[in-house]
């Protein structure tokens, strides 16, 4: 068919479109069209929509307006009103296109509108432009938002990471830790080894916090300076401290020499603090409260982990 000419573009490659229609053979027809050059996921019911897309995270959506109990103008509301999918493109498919339906598909966040019967070469050349504007938007995005020295991502994308996280384990009752950590004594290190050999210590820690911190749902995040805050999703407060330790454990097996210490060896101070059941949790909250388990750590002689049940307030 046209395969090279429609997915020459190895930027979409990878690309998750999921299908939206109760009309199977829709359905059908539109995954023929797509499932040679994309991964495609279809579904028959708007109200499994949020669900799928926290399991299989979808680049592009394709959205019947006529669904059953919600349609898919409510669906695509929903979506633009999510911090996690607000980002997603929608693009409408219906057989129904006045003027004032248009207007509707516009409003309700769609980048664009096909309509039935789809015709192959237009509706893939559609697919296809804003799946690129996406991945660019996507590369972008995470351009700005990593640290140029450890590669690690930076403080401007903690709000959005951890939102989302929250909104996930409360939505799902799952558990959730945040961990901060710092180095300790580094203004002392570099005082006495200089900024370039501070800039080694930063990038070598965080490397090895990134490679403790392994699975896939983990971020981790460097939140300033010295500083490194890790989102743990589905991790209880157990489950924090066995990392806290560990994390402990493999910073000192680096054996980064530090001076001006008891221990001659670079370490790092842990605080953990996990989402307890209280449905008015913000970001602020979990970030306050390991914030002041770090501190305790600090307090009680560093090179020690301090994991607590997170408050609201």
């Amino acid at each position: 068919m046209q395969s090279n000419e429609v997915n020459n573009n190895k930027l979409i490659d990878d690309s998750i479109i999921l299908i939206v229609d109760d009309e199977p053979i829709n359905a059908t027809v539109i995954e023929g069209l797509l499932a040679s050059h994309f991964k495609t996921h279809t579904i028959n019911c708007g109200e499994e929509v949020m669900s799928v897309c926290d399991s299989i995270k979808p680049d592009l959506i394709l959205l019947d307006v006529m669904l059953g109990s919600m349609s898919g103008l409510d669906v695509c509301k929903e979506l633009k009103a999510h911090p996690s999918y607000k980002d997603i493109p929608v693009i409408f498919i219906t057989a129904i296109m006045d003027q004032e339906d248009q207007n509707q598909c516009w409003q309700a966040g769609a980048v664009d509108f096909v309509t039935k019967p789809v015709y192959g070469v237009t509706f893939l050349n559609r697919v296809t432009a804003h799946l690129t504007l996406k991945k660019q938007a996507d590369l972008l995005k995470q351009q700005t938002q990593q640290d140029s020295l450890t590669g690690l991502k930076n403080r401007r994308s903690l709000n959005t990471t951890l939102t989302q996280n929250l909104l996930l384990a409360k939505r799902h009752s799952q558990a959730l830790s945040v961990l901060m950590i710092d180095i300790d004594w580094f203004k002392q290190y570099n005082d006495q080894l200089g900024h370039q050999q501070g800039d080694n210590c930063l990038i070598k820690v965080a490397t090895e916090i990134k490679n403790s911190i392994n699975r896939p749902t983990d971020t981790t995040i460097r939140y300033g300076g010295e500083e490194f805050l890790c989102i743990l999703p589905d991790t209880d407060i157990q489950g924090a401290q066995f990392i806290a330790h560990k994390l402990l454990a493999n910073i000192k097996n680096l054996a980064i020499k530090h001076p001006t210490t008891e221990s001659g060896i670079v370490s790092i101070s842990v605080g953990s603090a996990t989402l307890s059941d209280d449905k008015n949790f913000t970001p602020e909250n979990l970030i306050n409260s390991a914030d002041t388990a770090l501190y305790q750590a600090k307090q009680q002689g560093r090179n020690r982990c301090v994991c607590i049940i997170a408050t609201s307030e």
